[in-house]
């Protein structure tokens, strides 16, 4: 409105070169035009009047805002297809079905790697096709394994025409035997490729980190303490922390057999590599139909009965393993 009024005006200023005659074309051009601007806001105001009446509340009510509830986004393919990869590897020891899993994956895969214990320790690799299909195999042929893996959140997720990436967090826990051997968390990265209309991993990078150890690979050092006597130093999974453990192992002679007393126990080694332990439980002979404690296994040199001794009655629920090293 305001563009229009100057245009006018200007136009009208040059229409007579009289002066006379220019003022008052001018007067009368500006009486037009303020005359034309108040019928403007004379029908301007009832509309103006009742937008006001509209917008304003009356006086002692409360307003109230109200917000449209927004459509939740649809999931997206590479969203889709990380859950479906994670249902499948989550099944695995249950379905031993490692093609279930290796669909998801292109096979020129590449990865990268961290992995974090309970003790602090850390270690960083790559692997690719042939090595996740190796670890998918360990998994199928573990004897009693149990793997839990849930997914807990999809942290972030991109999907291009071409390219996608998801970011999620998950928690596993290992079961073996009825008990469990150790649980912990990921941070997972995938990427993904559409190729010929589907999606494929060409991509992951992982962090695991390790929150519980309560069974698995155990260390222990040895040393002569004196002369036929040993201490041991026994690195044990104890939950969150490794446990590191002594024990003193004092040979002694007998008639019959030997003695080992390991710290406030005794155990009986028999002439024929026999160890028992011993329960207090009156002895009638090694071959009697009542043993002499029980039996822990057969051993031949002090290192096998030190390692038997650990391993079959002091860790027998820590230690899968004791790996021995004699100082």
């Amino acid at each position: 409105m305001l563009r229009d009024s100057i245009g006018t005006f200007d136009s009208l200023k040059f229409v007579n070169l009289n002066p006379t005659n220019q003022f008052s074309g001018m007067k009368k051009a500006l009486t037009i035009h303020l005359l034309l601007l108040a019928i403007t806001l004379l029908l301007a105001t009832p509309k103006i009047e009742a937008q006001a009446t509209k917008k304003r509340p009356a006086k002692g009510t409360k307003t109230t805002t109200t917000q449209a509830n927004p459509k939740p986004s649809a999931e997206s393919a590479v969203v889709k297809v990380t859950k479906d990869f994670v249902n499948a590897y989550s099944k695995l020891t249950e379905t031993k079905d490692k093609q279930s899993v290796l669909v998801f994956m292109h096979e020129k895969v590449t990865s990268d790697l961290v992995n974090a214990d309970i003790g602090g320790r850390v270690r960083n690799f790559t692997s690719d096709f042939e090595g996740f299909d190796s670890h998918l195999q360990r998994l199928v042929n573990a004897e009693g394994l149990k793997l839990s893996y849930q997914l807990k959140q999809v942290i972030q997720d991109y999907q291009g025409e071409q390219v996608g990436v998801t970011a999620y967090t998950a928690e596993y826990q290992m079961e073996r035997e009825g008990s469990v051997w150790e649980r912990g968390n990921e941070t997972v990265t995938l990427t993904l490729k559409k190729i010929n209309n589907e999606w494929k991993i060409v991509h992951y990078a992982t962090v695991t980190i390790e929150d519980e150890k309560l069974r698995g690979d155990c260390f222990c050092e040895v040393f002569e303490s004196r002369p036929g006597n040993f201490v041991t130093k026994t690195i044990v999974p104890g939950g969150r922390n490794y446990d590191a453990l002594l024990h003193n192992f004092e040979f002694i002679a007998r008639t019959t057999g030997r003695v080992i007393k390991v710290d406030a126990f005794n155990f009986r080694w028999e002439d024929n590599g026999e160890i028992y332990f011993d329960d207090g439980a009156p002895r009638v002979s090694s071959v009697a139909a009542t043993p002499p404690g029980r039996l822990l296994g057969i051993a031949a040199e002090k290192s096998d009965a030190i390692f038997l001794i650990l391993k079959e009655y002091f860790y027998k629920e820590n230690c899968a393993n004791i790996k021995i090293r004699k100082k």
